[in-house]
């Protein structure tokens, strides 16, 4: 049975769940393995926009479910708010998505944490203040509410009691939120889960079931945003690379291919080395083209041109098998396209950083290429395999707008032209 992983192979935000739910439909189960509510991966639905932040991005009309891993932090509120968005156009949606009980609760105290450790900082890393970062600070340091205490009372009591006299002595009393009043509201969110017929099963449950069929593996953000190899510190908490399906028992040994979508430029959201960040009317005129704004922050991301080295990284770290480019009408009628084929690293030119370290001593070298009228132009062909010369990555598919439906594969653009 086939199995697929998904990757962002930038900084994010590079259009995976609309890149997701195209291929959905031939996979009976979509797995999110890791992330939680800062991810924000959009679809369309019968011309009507959807932004999920937790649900793997499946095809409503389908009969694919959704799975959602160990390794991920779920703002449980966030998720029922989903749930019953989709309830409202596809009702009894909420019972064809799975929850693994090992995974991770993010609590109304995480977000407090977050904004005071924001305000702490000397140098902001541009947290999206969801809670993410001290939900899994709370993982590594044992002090983490795993989701199957929702379902033991006197277990959820005696953790909430913990954790809580713990976070009052680091943060001085400054969290509102009583142990007693989270109890409540957590008991309340379960029974929501309840009521919406969630399914709650392991990955050990489910690793029969997923060796049997077709599984669909959605990563979140983006390789250079991973917070082992991303460009530290301003990263994200969890895995992003294809590495992260371990959280669902299974190897990446086990995949069958690895796809890593890339916009045809580059943006980011945050603080953080850019090397090839645009400051002109160009790069503010990407902006605008693209609706470069975050579907989590709504902030306006940093744009810039397409970074080779970054991309080479990135195929090195997650194992990349095969690109999806989006994004490339965004850049239609520009007469000239410039792309970063190397660093100057103090002074050495590198092709490939060594560690993420490079992204912050680099300098990008340009190239200049012809622009194009349309994505249907032989000018994009020419870019498109200029991208693969140059990383060693075939372009399988081609994304030209925000639609579901609005994706074709290379063999399609060369009969186009």
């Amino acid at each position: 049975m086939q199995r697929l992983a998904i990757v962002g192979a930038q900084w994010g935000d590079e259009g995976k769940g609309k890149v997701v739910n195209y291929f959905s439909k031939d996979f009976e189960w979509i797995v999110r393995f890791s992330g939680g509510a800062n991810a924000g991966h959009t679809i369309y639905v019968d011309g009507k926009k959807y932004v999920n932040h937790l649900l793997p991005s499946i095809q409503p009309r389908s009969s694919s479910r959704g799975f959602l891993g160990a390794g991920m932090v779920i703002d449980v509120e966030q998720l029922i708010n989903e749930f019953e968005t989709l309830e409202a156009d596809f009702p009894d949606i909420s019972c064809r998505f799975y929850i693994d009980p090992e995974a991770f609760a993010v609590l109304p105290w995480h977000k407090e944490e977050d904004v005071l450790l924001e305000t702490m900082r000397k140098e902001p890393i541009g947290t999206t203040g969801r809670g993410i970062g001290p939900s899994y600070t709370d993982k590594v340091s044992r002090e983490g509410l795993k989701l199957y205490t929702l379902f033991d009372e006197n277990l959820l009591k005696e953790r909430l009691e913990s954790i809580y006299h713990m976070k009052q002595n680091i943060y001085n009393n400054r969290l509102t939120v009583s142990p007693e009043d989270m109890f409540k509201y957590l008991q309340r969110l379960r029974g929501e889960l309840e009521r919406l017929k969630v399914n709650f099963t392991s990955a050990v449950d489910m690793s029969r079931v997923f060796r049997s069929t077709s599984v669909l593996f959605e990563g979140a953000q983006g390789v250079l945003l991973d917070l082992d190899f991303g460009t530290y510190p301003f990263v994200t908490s969890g895995a992003c690379m294809a590495h992260g399906v371990s959280s669902v028992g299974f190897s990446t040994f086990e995949l069958d291919s690895v796809y890593g979508v890339l916009k045809a430029y580059t943006t980011r959201v945050g603080a953080g080395p850019f090397p090839t960040e645009d400051f002109t009317e160009t790069g503010e005129k990407i902006r605008e083209m693209g609706k470069e704004y975050g579907a989590t922050t709504g902030r306006p991301r940093r744009v810039g041109w397409l970074d080779l080295p970054a991309l080479r990284y990135a195929r090195i770290r997650s194992g990349l098998t095969g690109f999806v480019i989006t994004k490339g009408d965004v850049l239609n009628g520009l007469e000239e396209v410039k792309v970063c084929v190397a660093y100057d690293v103090d002074g050495v030119v590198k092709e490939v950083p060594s560690t993420s370290y490079d992204f912050f001593r680099a300098k990008p070298i340009y190239e200049t290429v012809k622009g194009w009228p349309t994505t249907d132009h032989i000018n994009f062909l020419k870019y498109m395999t200029f991208i693969e010369r140059e990383t060693g990555v075939e372009i399988d598919y081609i994304s030209y707008g925000p639609k579901t439906e609005e994706m074709k594969t290379r063999n399609d653009l060369i009969i186009n032209i």
